[in-house]
């Protein structure tokens, strides 16, 4: 019960007050344990009313093992000396000696609870180093040469506690050892992710799990609700009273009556809009949606994406729809204040508030002008603020009364587990969008991974079924914590993935490098380079596992979920077709880019006149250019250039088959913005190492310059040249070793002014801003590679 600011225990002679309602939720467990939990090392009979506790418990045995191990190593280092018997016996009844904690213990079947303030920190720099693992080398080797019945015993706690914990330094320590650090997997994911975040997977809770009445949690209805079947309503025959939405949304957006809305109108923009976005963005459950229930707001949001995402070159919808852009132009600038200025805005966050201002900011960052991009970015902290109030990444998920979850009928059942799930989705969609626009556009990283306590979003099949068949049900597997998979990763294990779980899991990858990178501003003054390298290693080969675990990144099965019923329609673009060939994860190439040269760099010394609203000045340009010539000659320059050069090529041909490529048509998101800074990477790269591709034109019209190579005559003569040299049919990216030997070798690589040509005549008729300002820069590389010279910045 709750007594001014405190929670107090209710249990007679008991009294205890806390000022979290979920910490007396656990306290209540001492009184009433579900289940008692035994500790598993050998020796130790004590017992726990909670899991968490246990394992942090059994963690303090490790912790003093390894110690053990240490200071036995350290012995033999300094004085040869033979372990002594006291020592094995006090590590022999280890329940006698380990460390002091936070923990909850029942003994002999009485209650009693013991709790110590002192609670373990995470070291902030890691725990290992390469000097402890060759101590506890020798260490190993002294014990069994010392005493076989204390190696025995290790060797046993060692099979029950796999996961190593090192020993932690004081900063004086850390300094001594600065060119020995070595930050392995375990120590990275100790660091970020502190052990009851990553260890526990069962026991945290999430919105997955929140309870609904009594003891029911949402696993246990979903359970319940697979024992009926619910008539959702079949989206191919859903019908909606056209007349009476248009003149509601009109209501919101006086201006829309200019575009004459029709029924028509809207089913095609609500068709493409679940054939495009929802098939890359799977945030709202289709089956079971209803445009004349849907909050209006919401509704806005999707036609808006409808006509942002429709294809110029679709001529029966553009006679329907003349002015796509004009429309979604129309309902997005008044959008954003419609939705903070509804009456329902604020905590607790309302599914429809995350899921219109998700595809929002998806609209104003691919699609419109360059005042609503940055709108976007300004406004994106807001939609995440809303997440931290709510019981998705803060507050107590389980906070919910009987009389608000009173479930009495079996369409209940499932209106309740999609609301939760279709907001977690929300959410870790707008986790995706925050790292992908960090790596894309330079952006701020708001939101890191460990923050992110949610379990994966359910099985696509489950999430896209529109009737239970009880003969044929989905898999109901409990999906995993983010965390948990993510932490599988970093220790380089596959596992299996949604398509939506993919894409989560490199955002996972590429926050922990932008999380790492800040790190290392603010400990550059420690000058541990050997720490920095060691993480990167970390996280290039954990994005490499993931890649393995993608396989074919140009089928389209693997990388979006297609119902055969949406398969088999014509709303389906050519580009998300499964017969399409191009790379649909674009990302994993960029962000290998990225990871060993800035974005901001790219930009800048291909001439951005600014970058974030702020002019570009010549002492920028120079810093640039010293980093950018250090950069293309090291190997990581090559690996950035060649994974670049996959891309394109796989953009660009279909096999031998040239394969067009129009970026104002592209369905697939974000992937005309990757294609463009492919191309900025190449450049750069090739005229930071070889200059300009000819000096004989430099005072020659804009509109008249001609190139020594056609582009795909040069990416073909690329790949045919990199795999002669390597000796291999075919490239990919487990070959770029090989090529960064050979791509030396490869004459002519600046001959990119018929590449560039070959792009800058797209860009420059797309629709989003962004995009033509794509190719004013292209612009400027060319008349770069023919020799101009280059106007110093003011």
């Amino acid at each position: 019960m709750k007594v001014g600011e405190r929670y107090v225990c209710d249990v007679p002679e008991c009294g205890k007050s806390f000022s979290r309602s979920d910490h007396l939720s656990r306290h209540k467990f001492n009184h009433e344990p579900r289940e008692i939990h035994t500790c598993s090392c050998p020796g130790c009979d004590k017992s726990f009313v909670r899991k968490d506790v246990k394992e942090k418990h059994e963690l303090h045995h490790r912790r003093k093992i390894q110690k053990q191990k240490l200071k036995l190593a350290k012995k033999h280092t300094a004085s040869d000396l033979t372990v002594n018997s006291s020592l094995v016996e006090s590590t022999d009844k280890l329940e006698d000696v380990f460390e002091n904690g936070d923990h909850e213990i029942v003994t002999n079947g009485n209650r009693s609870e013991e709790i110590q303030e002192n609670r373990s920190k995470i070291d902030q720099l890691g725990y290992a180093t390469t000097q402890q693992h060759r101590q506890s080398q020798h260490t190993n080797h002294a014990i069994g040469e010392g005493n076989n019945s204390l190696s025995a015993h290790v060797a046993v706690a060692d099979r029950f506690y796999p996961i190593v914990d090192h020993k932690h330094h004081s900063e004086s320590e850390n300094l001594s050892y600065s060119t020995e650090h070595s930050l392995l997997p375990i120590d990275l994911t100790q660091w970020l992710f502190n052990d009851n975040d990553f260890l526990n997977q069962k026991n945290v809770l999430s919105p997955f799990d929140t309870t609904l009445s009594g003891h029911t949690n949402a696993n246990h209805m979903l359970e319940e609700a697979f024992c009926i079947s619910p008539k959702f309503p079949q989206y191919s025959t859903q019908t909606f009273r056209g007349t009476v939405l248009i003149q509601k949304i009109c209501g919101y957006i006086p201006q829309l009556h200019e575009f004459l809305l029709d029924t028509e109108q809207l089913r095609i923009c609500l068709d493409i809009y679940w054939a495009v976005y929802h098939v890359q963005f799977p945030i709202l459950h289709r089956p079971s949606f209803s445009a004349d229930d849907v909050h209006p707001f919401l509704l806005l949001s999707m036609i808006m994406m409808g006509a942002g995402l429709m294809d110029v070159n679709d001529t029966t919808a553009m006679s329907i729809i003349p002015h796509p852009q004009k429309l979604a132009d129309c309902i997005a600038v008044p959008l954003r204040w419609l939705i903070s200025s509804s009456e329902e805005f604020g905590s607790p966050t309302r599914a429809w508030m995350i899921q219109s201002l998700v595809i929002l900011e998806s609209y104003e960052m691919l699609f419109s002008n360059r005042k609503l991009h940055e709108r976007a970015y300004l406004h994106h902290g807001l939609k995440i603020q809303l997440l931290r109030r709510s019981a998705l990444l803060g507050g107590d998920p389980l906070n919910r009364t009987s009389d608000e979850t009173n479930l009495t009928e079996e369409k209940d059942i499932w209106k309740k587990w999609i609301e939760i799930e279709s907001l977690k989705r929300a959410a870790l969609v707008s986790f995706y969008l925050d790292t992908f626009h960090a790596t894309i556009f330079g952006h701020e990283i708001v939101l890191f991974a460990h923050q992110i306590k949610l379990s994966m979003p359910c099985d696509d099949m489950l999430w896209e079924m529109s009737v239970i068949d009880n003969n044929n049900l989905p898999p109901q597997t409990e999906t995993p914590r983010f965390i948990v998979a993510l932490t599988k990763l970093l220790h380089q294990e596959q596992s299996e993935a949604s398509s939506l779980s993919k894409k989560l899991l490199l955002a996972g990858l590429l926050t922990i490098k932008f999380q790492m990178e800040q790190k290392d501003l603010q400990m550059t003054f420690l000058d541990w380079k050997s720490v920095e390298e060691s993480w990167k290693s970390t996280i290039y080969n954990a994005i490499e596992v993931w890649r393995e675990a993608v396989g074919d990144c140009c089928d389209t099965r693997n990388a979006f979920y297609l119902p055969s019923t949406v398969e088999s329609t014509n709303s389906v673009r050519s580009g998300l077709s499964v017969n399409d060939t191009k790379c649909k994860f674009p990302i994993y190439h960029l962000c290998q880019a990225f990871m060993r040269v800035k974005q901001y760099d790219m930009l800048i010394y291909a001439g951005s006149p600014r970058r974030m609203s702020v002019k570009t000045t010549e002492r920028d340009y120079k810093v640039v250019e010293g980093r950018i010539k250090q950069w293309a000659n090291t190997a990581n320059g090559k690996i950035s250039v060649l994974h670049c050069y996959i891309l394109l090529n796989e953009i660009l041909f279909n096999g031998e088959e040239q394969s067009v490529y129009d970026p104002d048509s592209d369905p697939i998101l974000y992937r005309p913005n990757i294609v463009a800074s492919s191309l900025f990477v190449i450049w750069v790269y090739n005229y930071s190492l070889y200059g300009p591709e000819s000096l004989d034109q430099r005072y020659a019209k804009q509109n008249v310059v001609s190139e020594k190579e056609e582009g795909y005559a040069y990416i073909s003569r690329i790949f045919s040249s990199l795999t002669k040299g390597t000796g291999q049919k075919s490239l990919d990216y487990k070959s770029l070793e090989k090529c960064a030997k050979v791509i030396d070798d490869i004459p002519n690589k600046h001959y990119l002014v018929g590449l560039l040509k070959l792009f800058k005549n797209k860009y420059i008729l797309c629709r989003s801003e962004i995009c033509r300002e794509y190719a004013g820069l292209i612009e400027n590389c060319i008349l770069r590679s023919t020799g101009k010279e280059r106007e110093a910045f003011t």
